[in-house]
């Protein structure tokens, strides 16, 4: 298979992971842009979230986040939100909590 066939997540030791991540997912799809989505963070904070990539530790230097369909083996199909060199950084819409991830695998019927 072509590396077009693969999405590569590659984070850096940092705040969305302490020692870093690089994963590959065979995709399923186009990816594209995505700017919030659903999600519960491990503090139990419930509901929309923006969501960047962070190309730095602070996440003072962002891009948009992309998600892509790719092959998942409990439900098929799932999307995959990935984002810069430090993951992603979260934002809460209705408190401004901030989280970090590396990445999130979503429900393939996540409304995004």
């Amino acid at each position: 298979m072509s590396a077009a066939t693969f999405v590569q997540v590659d984070v850096e030791p940092g705040p969305a992971s302490e020692d870093g991540v690089s994963l590959r997912f065979k995709r399923a799809g186009d990816d594209r842009a995505v700017r919030e989505i659903p999600y519960e963070s491990e503090e139990g904070v419930d509901g929309r979230w923006t969501v960047l990539a962070a190309e730095d530790a602070g996440a003072s230097e962002t891009r948009e986040a992309r998600a892509v369909l790719v092959d998942d083996s409990s439900d098929g199909v799932a999307w995959l939100v990935f984002g810069g060199r430090h993951g992603l950084v979260l934002e809460h819409v209705g408190t401004g909590a901030r989280v970090r991830e590396p990445y999130l695998v979503l429900s393939k019927t996540t409304a995004m």
